[in-house]
């Protein structure tokens, strides 16, 4: 098995053609008419997520990528990096070994390499090996510098001669999985290369005291549902402002905002061992949850049974650190005392936080206390799964080395 990079194109190519190239191929992907999308919607047809998640992911995956925020990110880059074409600069290459649990991460990587002007190649996961290979035929066929900068190549894993092949290619590997196979990644890698790495980490919502629950539960359920919290933007725990009562009839309404979800945003089938995670999870909220308040309404609110399990559970638990399981549909709801005191337990947890999402009409004087928990990014409830472009990877790590690319 041969590694085939992606080609370097020296051709000049104004900075302005590129990024009308880019955006227009942005645009293609928002288009639920496109050619693209239709080869994204047939191609992910049968695989892990129900068609309507292939949609919403696809909507979110460049919503933000018109051709003025194009200019705007080129900017923020080194000219050497952004413009190697016009500038003479030897090209960055740069390898993305991508994710397996969520759709959109191949997509953003080619074009946060485009912006940035660097050639990339995308391994993708072994589930899902579609994308990466539509959007590189895009990119040949958009011109304007960006085609042959972008290749798909699949390797499975412990096929050591091509792994060591496209990390020799490599001036930069961006890196997404768990902790531990960055880690083996890192270990591997050339001395001279650097491995980015996205790994473990989770996400919250808070719910401020005077927010509008049916609302925040509606998007909250959004968050949730989307990708059956398989990826770190989906949150865990959501904290509610007030008493037991309060995150108590939030997380009733939570319920039953995701039993309604289900109909338009169905989940998938589940993993090998997910039917056996959620049955050990369900029996081990039943210990922790809050006793059933003296009205004698449950803490612990399980959905419809689907294959001997339940689509998703509710629990109601004691304030304290974010409780996580990382997958299946599953909300812890605490009732908090404030902002400031939840980013001390979210810090106590001693987890990579990822997001926070904030109820709507959440007060400067709160977001000023949840930043205390060092997220890296907090948004309002509903748009956790719908990150900017550049968030994550960002644009910078396309258009930086810690060494001279080599020769």
């Amino acid at each position: 098995m041969r590694f085939c990079p992606a080609v370097t194109i020296n051709a000049p190519i104004s900075t302005t053609k590129r990024a009308s190239a880019i955006a227009r191929g942005a645009s293609e992907w928002r288009d639920r008419a496109s050619d693209v999308r239709a080869q994204a919607r047939a191609a992910l047809l049968g695989d892990m997520w129900p068609a309507q998640t292939v949609e919403m992911a696809l909507d979110n995956v460049l919503w933000d990528l018109d051709e003025a925020r194009v200019a705007e990110l080129i900017g923020r880059i080194d000219p050497m990096r952004a413009r190697p074409q016009e500038a003479g600069a030897t090209f960055l290459n740069v390898l993305v070994i991508l994710p397996g649990n969520v759709i959109g991460p191949a997509i953003q990587a080619a074009y946060c390499a485009a912006i940035a002007g660097a050639n990339v190649t995308l391994k993708p996961a072994q589930g899902e090996r579609h994308l990466a290979e539509i959007v590189s035929r895009q990119f040949d066929r958009l011109g304007a510098g960006l085609t042959g900068s972008v290749r798909a190549v699949y390797w499975p894993g412990g096929e050591t001669t091509m792994e060591a092949s496209a990390f020799e290619w490599a001036h930069r590997i961006i890196a997404f999985g768990e902790d531990a196979t960055i880690d083996q990644i890192r270990s591997r890698a050339p001395d001279d290369v650097e491995v980015v790495g996205y790994g473990e980490s989770y996400s919250v919502g808070f719910v401020h005291a005077e927010a509008d629950l049916a609302q925040a539960a509606a998007r909250s359920a959004l968050d949730i549902c989307l990708f059956d919290q398989r990826g770190c933007m989906s949150p865990q725990t959501v904290y509610v402002g007030g008493d037991r009562g309060r995150a108590l009839l939030f997380a009733r309404t939570l319920a039953q905002k995701m039993q309604d979800l289900a109909r338009t945003l169905p989940r998938a089938a589940f993993a090998p061992g997910e039917r056996e995670m959620i049955a050990s999870a369900a029996r081990r909220l039943a210990a922790t949850a809050l006793e059933p308040m003296p009205h004698g309404l449950d803490t612990l609110i399980q959905g419809p049974q689907r294959e001997s399990v339940p689509e998703f559970i509710v629990a109601v638990e004691p304030f304290g650190p974010p409780t996580f399981t990382g997958f299946g549909r599953i909300a812890i709801v605490k009732p908090c005392p404030g902002a400031r005191e939840v980013a001390a337990q979210i810090k106590h947890g001693g987890s990579v936080l990822d997001t926070v999402g904030l109820s709507v009409g959440t007060d400067e004087r709160d977001r000023s206390a949840l930043r205390l928990a060092k997220a890296k990014r907090l948004c309002e409830l509903g748009e956790m799964q719908h990150p900017p472009l550049g968030y994550r990877p960002s644009v910078e790590d396309f258009a930086r080395s810690k060494n001279a690319p080599r020769q």
